[in-house]
């Protein structure tokens, strides 16, 4: 290629050059980094999940119960267990990579009670503890008085019967224990075994998983054995005692369950979001494949993989592919737009030489020759700004992967250089003669027919996919291109619709004196018939903004609806045993920003006749719990459905839908704690505040009590389990002093508000980056719009600028030149507008049944309760509808009248010359 060529056109228009490059280098860096940002979030979120799991799940773990009827102590001996320890972590590969200076090992005996006088209870039952032999006490934990457990004598004389071990600080505050006192374990054999406590430790950190693996290593526990329906619960302390690992032949005397544990926390660093299913097939592999086989083999038949690692890595694999495709919706909108803009950029470049390789055409030049000049202009500029572009993505959002960044940003380097020289030689090979290209005068041809009914096919098949299949069918560009495909169609509908009005408004404005509206009118009239692609490049981007506006209005909304829904009012109050009947009055005296408050009672039923699956019964006043439900925004509940009640036969009840349609017509006996009652549908409801995301039956108090007065009268078995409190006007529940106030008289109590669910539901990696993909697609999409409007306006400039020079000749003034280039302006600009408004309205019915934002909207979060409790869905955004079209218009404005003044202020020869045509 002669490079001359190249040289002599940067010199000659350094400004396009340089321009060319900046739209590819902004262009090409969007391109590289979407993939980028979507590995950052996605790693994020997968770490984040990782980390927040409960302690077992963090890791790989394994267990082996120790069986005395066909094993020795020789298992439990410090030796054997770090055998294990060993053969594991020489099988462990990438891209399982463990925190190996982190594993926990040891044996465990389960509780046993202590019945020695002196230590705390909370009930009759006496406290229980657990032997617990872990690997690393010394380097985990500080002396803080006494000394670490002796060893125990060798396996070659019996268990001993008596043992020393050491507590913790915070359990020797809570069980008053002291150093050389000694407590019995009554385990299931007749012999107790001594433990004599030698020592006191505290953590060196608290946050490890030395002592975080278990929870009862730092802390006494307070448990309560099952208690049956109407009981008040018995609790009873729990705590450990640290033994030395020699000391775990001793612990199959208490006839107790003895297990020996491997916990390997997982290496979050280096965890990415595209190892997952390697990982996964890696942990099925140990959990009951060729890997676990093969560890039984070289340790011990019992042992098993444990933890719920491969749960949580389920979930979050589930979740991100539910939010994938979303994702993918908003990329393929943005990467249309981004493409309709080079092309139109190419065009543009295209459109001023055309004369220029008309004359190169005269001259004997060929088309490939013209064709290799052009690509060397274009690709001097768009090579290093894309090369740019791509190096700032890299450097910016450092990932573990880069191939996909590189090839977009080649994708998007490639179009930039081949848009001019396509278009000049597709020109140049079918030369058109000088004359007008009247946008009115213009008559579709047959192959734009053809074009047209395609883009329709393709069009009605993407949005009736989309609505049937959904976007649960996985990442499917043809699905993903749908908004695409409608802002498509509708420029093609405005395109035939377009030429319409302008007939209809050309003859009356020739009748209005004064020459300026019929000029204008006639001026966009004549726009060329070629520029269709700014209308299409327009419409694209402001259905991508609107349609991002649409799904994060509809995130919120969802969000919003949700947290009212799973809290049921603007605060609750949940008991396991129940709550004080003094309670409600506390609430509203001594927690700021209380307003009403109702209260309920929950009982849990197991699947029975005619009911096959579980459900809570809820006992509440009718028609407060109906003020509360309208208070807060749920489906109105049915007081009058109770009506008048006799005392006797059968109890009117609210249903919810499963249980209804179980139901039908008939009667069910239903089990309460005050007696049996047979109850018949009175009335469905699809959700309710005192029982979310749960089948329900919902009865009077008063109409329960009257059929069972007796035990109606004692709290245990009528007292509200769940308290629900609306703001008071003008003001918020204080969530601090209500837990206060809750848990105050009460065990086993729960207390959340609607602002915190609201909170939690935002609040989780995966879906906040991906809604930050969806605003920087709103915000690309206007950007890209703005610029499609500046390309256009750009490419009527020079003719412009020349019309308006010719008519200053003639007399015309200013304030008729700005009249003049807006009537000639706006139709366009004011049809892409309102289209933009128009489509992005439409896409919202269009494609609104077929986009699920469930996980978008809540991740992992609450899954069991129906969507349609939360009205999930696309939502019109006025903001994101009206702002970018606002946007452009004004814009469009700005853009006319500066050029309007620039020309004003230059002299009429700059413009003319002898034998312009205009």
């Amino acid at each position: 290629m002669d490079t001359s060529w190249v040289r002599v056109r940067l010199r000659s228009a350094p400004a396009a050059a340089l321009a060319t490059a900046v739209l590819v280098l902004v262009t090409a860096f969007l391109a590289a980094a979407l993939p980028r940002a979507v590995d950052r979030y996605e790693d994020t979120a997968l770490r984040q999940a990782v980390r927040d799991a409960a302690p077992l799940d963090r890791g790989v773990s394994l267990t082996g119960p120790y069986r005395p009827e066909f094993t020795t102590t020789e298992l439990l001996d410090p030796t054997a267990v770090d055998h294990v320890e060993t053969v594991f972590q020489r099988m462990a590969k990438p891209p399982l990579r463990l925190r190996k200076d982190r594993s926990v090992i040891g044996v465990r005996a389960s509780e046993a009670p202590v019945p020695d006088q002196g230590l705390p209870r909370t009930s009759e039952l006496f406290p229980a503890a657990s032997l617990v032999a872990q690997a690393g006490l010394a380097g985990h934990g500080r002396l803080v008085a006494g000394r670490l457990p002796a060893p125990a004598p060798d396996g070659g004389v019996p268990a001993p019967l008596s043992v020393e071990a050491a507590v913790t600080v915070r359990t020797a505050e809570v069980m008053r224990l002291t150093v050389g006192q000694t407590v019995h374990l009554h385990g299931r054999t007749p012999t107790a075994l001594t433990v004599r406590i030698s020592g006191i430790v505290a953590p060196r950190d608290p946050a490890d998983d030395f002592w975080t693996e278990n929870s009862d290593l730092l802390t006494p526990q307070l448990s309560a054995p099952p208690t049956p329906p109407g009981s008040e619960p018995k609790t009873y302390w729990h705590f450990s005692l640290l033994v030395d690992r020699t000391a775990a032949r001793s612990m199959p005397l208490l006839g107790t369950l003895v297990t020996r544990y491997w916990h390997h926390p997982l290496a979050t660093d280096g965890l990415a979001a595209h190892d997952v299913p390697a990982l996964q097939r890696q942990l099925a592999s140990f959990n009951a494949g060729p890997d676990s086989v093969a560890l039984q083999q070289a340790t011990d038949p019992d042992i098993r993989l444990t933890g719920g690692l491969g749960t949580v890595l389920d979930d979050y694999s589930d979740d991100r592919r539910a939010v994938s495709p979303l994702v993918l919706i908003a990329a393929v909108g943005v990467g249309t737009t981004a493409f309709a803009v080079l092309l139109m950029a190419g065009g543009l470049a295209a459109e001023r030489r055309r004369g220029e390789i008309a004359l190169l055409r005269s001259r004997g030049a060929a088309l490939r020759g013209v064709f290799r000049r052009l690509l060397g202009e274009t690709t001097a500029a768009a090579v290093p700004g894309g090369a740019l572009g791509v190096a700032l993505a890299l450097l910016a959002l450092p990932t573990s992967r880069y191939g996909t960044s590189l090839l977009l940003g080649a994708a998007v380097t490639a179009v930039a250089a081949l848009a001019l020289p396509v278009r000049a030689v597709a020109a140049a090979r079918r030369p058109r003669a000088a004359g007008r290209e009247d946008v009115t005068a213009a008559r579709p041809s047959r192959r734009r027919l053809v074009a047209e009914l395609t883009v329709t096919v393709l069009v009605v098949g993407a949005v009736l996919t989309l609505r049937r299949r959904g976007t649960d069918s996985g990442g499917d560009p043809y699905l993903a291109a749908a908004p695409v495909l409608v802002a498509v169609a509708a420029a093609l509908v405005l395109l035939r619709l377009y030429p319409l009005p302008l007939r209809l408004l050309a003859r009356p404005a020739a009748r209005l004196p004064g020459a300026v509206t019929h000029l204008g009118l006639a001026r966009a009239g004549r726009s060329p018939a070629t520029s269709q692609l700014p209308l299409l490049a327009l419409l694209v981007a402001l259905t991508v903004a609107s349609f991002g506006g649409s799904v994060l209005a509809g995130i919120d909304h969802g969000r919003d609806r949700a947290a009212s829904v799973l809290v049921g009012a603007d605060a609750r109050v949940d008991s396991r045993f129940g709550l004080p009947r003094q309670l409600p009055d506390e609430v509203r005296k001594k927690v700021p920003g209380v307003g009403r408050v109702v209260t309920a009672r929950v009982e849990p039923n197991s699947p029975t006749a005619p009911f096959g699956l579980s459900y809570s019964l809820v006992i509440v006043d009718p028609a407060a719990y109906a003020r509360l439900t309208h208070d807060i925004g749920l489906p109105a509940f049915p007081a009058q459905a109770f009506g008048h009640d006799p005392g006797r036969g059968t109890l009117p009840a609210v249903l919810s839908p499963g249980l209804a349609s179980l139901l039908g017509d008939g009667t069910a006996r239903v089990d309460a704690a005050v007696g049996a009652v047979t109850v018949r549908t009175a009335a469905v409801l699809t959700s309710t505040p005192a029982a979310p995301g749960a089948e329900f039956v919902i009865v009077s108090a008063a109409q329960l009590a009257a059929r069972h007065p007796d035990l109606a009268a004692y709290s245990q078995y009528s007292g509200p389990t769940v308290l629900l409190a609306m703001n008071a006007p003008g003001s918020h529940i204080d969530g601090g002093a209500l837990r206060a106030v809750a848990k105050e008289p009460a065990s086993f109590v729960t207390v959340l508000t609607r602002g915190e669910q609201r909170s939690r539901l935002g609040d989780f990696p995966l879906q906040r980056g991906a809604r930050s993909i969806y605003l920087a697609a709103v915000a690309a999409g206007a950007a890209f719009s703005a610029l499609a409007l500046l390309l256009s306006l750009l490419q009527a400039a020079p003719q412009r600028a020349t019309l308006l020079a010719r008519l200053r000749t003639m007399g015309m003034t200013q304030r008729q030149s700005r009249r003049l280039v807006l009537l000639e302006m706006l139709p366009q600009a004011l049809l892409a507008a309102v289209g933009g408004v128009l489509v992005g309205l439409a896409v919202v019915p269009l494609l609104g049944p077929g986009v699920d934002l469930r996980a978008l909207t809540f991740g992992g979060g609450e899954q069991g309760v129906e969507p349609a409790d939360f009205g999930l869905g696309l939502r019109a955004d006025p903001w994101s509808l009206a702002l970018p079209s606002a946007g452009l218009l004004i814009l469009a404005c700005a853009v006319l009248l500066i050029q309007v003044w620039v020309s004003g202020r230059r002299r009429e020869s700059a413009e003319l010359r002898v034998g312009d045509r205009v």
